[in-house]
């Protein structure tokens, strides 16, 4: 059977294709194994940023190159705090000496032009700090930067694609030659030949340059990746990515990578954990309540009718001082009692003329005939009369002053002008905010003073307030015993029935770690962890059980040893890097 010679050809270039296709793409795909293989240990990531790290036997350094500028990080291991006032040299091979400056708060920088050049650097520092000096000593790599082997320029340095493109076009001239067209001899010799059809121009020359053409694209073409098969291990364990840049990040193991020059920014700090004996504390629910001794109240004495003092009437929050005048009352009088009054004023009226018009005719006749002890009681029962008809006589303005009877801040103002008001009314209530105590419901065992070591309240805002323990209640209440504590140092946010919580330590010690309350965190998992700085800037999550010791710290009973250097502050923050 005898076939076109295009259709030979285009057969030819599609066997072509079919076998170039798998020879390019494992030639120029990156081999990914199956899930589960590794057909090697991955190259590790290129640090953006190259760094060194030292430690001392009191300080760290980490040195960060950033074009021709070497920055210098110094900080006490301890406390994570900026090294100040330092003095560093540092030297090395083919390192020239160079003078470093202090930028503040344990910052140093060094301009040199070997920072940047690629390769290794053994480098150290001669570091030398409130009087004494330390050597550390560190290796800085500055890599090079590395071309990529697939893609852009790089496809046309890639020898097997070369390989590949002359093949192709050796195989094109090849089978443009053995398909080509061929005249056969006509039957009848003697008929006149028909005339040769016109060849194309380069006919061959044109299906070569077609498929040496279509051999680069499908070189160019980026294949596809391939997969190992599932529970398959073909080499080493993956490497740990590099830890580089300038931003913090979180580390496949959890771990935070947090930069020196974040970590001054979120002022972190650390201590050292040192297991100790510390008194554990109890939480309770207590009840601001103002001093007995610095709280008064005000009644009405007598019913009355409210009046104004000096034009104004107290109000609440006005600050007052003892013996200062709150109101002023009116006594009112009922209508039967007016009768009665009026009566009993007339009959002292007479007494008093009776005694007058006695007393004038014993002066006319004074002398033998009356006795002067007689003129002496006269004048008596005058004076006594006229006495009693002051009391008796009403005084429009005669008003009763109501006085603050201790100096505080007035809490309760239930007058108005005008207002009339009965007798033990409460008029008013005075409070000193400065003298406060709190009412703590607690449980057995907790109200025994020798086991009440100390106390501390801690308020909606979470300031920590300290208190003075004072007694408890013989009677229950609540079915749970009633402790008094004074407020040693009153906070503005106190305030009468504000309700607060009450750490109380009692009981025995306790073997555990103090740390700062801010230090423990809830982790994703939603238990309570601390950080701990395992590397100058990498931090580990640490879980951890703890129980209250007072409103500031805490004790740590379990998940740290005694060494790790737990964050302090800055923990909340550290927390949150994804």
């Amino acid at each position: 059977m005898n076939f076109p010679a295009k259709t030979l050809i285009r057969a030819a270039t599609l066997a072509i294709f079919t076998i170039a296709t798998p020879v390019l793409s494992t030639a120029l795909a990156p081999a990914y194994a199956h899930e589960g293989h590794d057909e090697g240990p991955a190259p590790q990531q290129a640090a953006a940023v190259p760094r060194l790290v030292a430690e001392g036997s009191d300080i760290e350094l980490v040195a960060v190159a950033q074009g021709h500028t070497l920055t210098i990080y110094l900080d006490r291991m301890a406390t994570n705090e900026p090294v100040t006032g330092a003095k560093i040299e540092v030297t090395g091979e083919g390192v020239p000496p160079g003078a470093v400056e202090e930028l503040g708060n344990g910052v140093y920088e060094i301009d040199a032009e070997w920072v940047d050049a690629p390769g290794s650097k053994p480098l150290t520092f001669t570091v030398t700090a409130d009087g004494s000096a330390d050597l550390l000593a560190g290796m800085l790599v500055v890599p090079e930067e590395v071309e990529a082997a697939v893609g852009g320029d790089g496809l046309w340095k890639n020898p097997v694609l070369w390989i590949v493109a002359l093949t192709a076009a050796f195989g094109g001239f090849f089978l443009s030659f053995a398909f080509r067209p061929i005249r056969l001899p006509p039957d009848d010799l003697s008929a006149p030949a028909a005339p040769a059809p016109e060849a194309a121009p380069h006919g061959s020359a044109t299906r070569v340059s077609a498929i040496l053409l279509a051999a680069v694209v499908l070189a160019a073409l980026p294949p596809p990746p391939a997969k190992a098969h599932d529970g398959h291990d073909h080499g080493g364990e993956a490497a740990t990515p590099v830890m580089s840049g300038i931003a913090p990040s979180k580390l496949p193991t959890g771990e935070v990578f947090l930069p020196k020059s974040t970590q001054r920014l979120l002022h972190v700090r650390t201590q050292i954990a040192k297991t100790g004996k510390a008194l554990a504390g109890r939480e309770l629910v207590g009840t601001v309540v103002a001093d007995p001794a610095h709280e008064g109240r005000v009644q009405a004495p007598m019913d009355g009718e409210v009046e104004l003092t000096q034009g104004e009437l107290s109000y609440v929050g006005k600050t007052v001082k003892a013996g200062e005048i709150l109101a002023l009352i009116a006594p009112a009088m009922p209508v039967y009692e007016r009768g009665t009054l009026q009566q009993v004023t007339a009959d002292v009226e007479g007494k008093l003329r009776i005694a007058e018009q006695k007393l004038a005719r014993l002066t006319r006749i004074s002398g033998d005939y009356v006795p002067q002890r007689e003129i002496e009681d006269t004048r008596s029962e005058i004076e006594s009369l006229r006495e009693q008809k002051r009391v008796l006589e009403p005084k429009s303005g005669e008003r009763l002053e109501l006085k603050a009877p201790v100096s505080g801040i007035i809490s309760v103002a239930n007058v108005r002008a005008g207002q009339v008001v009965s007798a033990r009314d409460t008029l008013f209530e005075v409070v000193d905010p400065k003298q406060l105590w709190i009412e703590a419901i607690g449980i057995s065992g907790s109200d025994n003073d020798a086991l009440v070591a100390g106390a501390t309240a801690v308020d909606a805002e979470g300031h920590k307030i300290p208190l003075t323990f004072i007694g408890r209640a013989p009677a229950l209440r609540q079915q749970s015993v009633q402790l008094m504590f004074k407020v040693d140092e009153a906070h503005t946010s106190l305030a009468i029935g504000v309700t607060v919580k009450v750490l109380v330590q009692h009981g025995a010690p306790v073997d555990g770690i103090v740390v700062p309350g801010a230090s423990v965190v809830r982790g994703t998992s939603g238990l309570s962890q601390v950080w701990v700085k395992v590397e100058p800037e990498r931090f580990a999550p640490r879980p951890v059980r703890v129980v209250p010791l007072d409103g500031e710290r805490v004790i740590v009973t379990g998940g740290l040893k005694d060494g790790d250097r737990v964050v302090t502050d800055g923990a909340e923050i550290i927390n949150q890097v994804r």
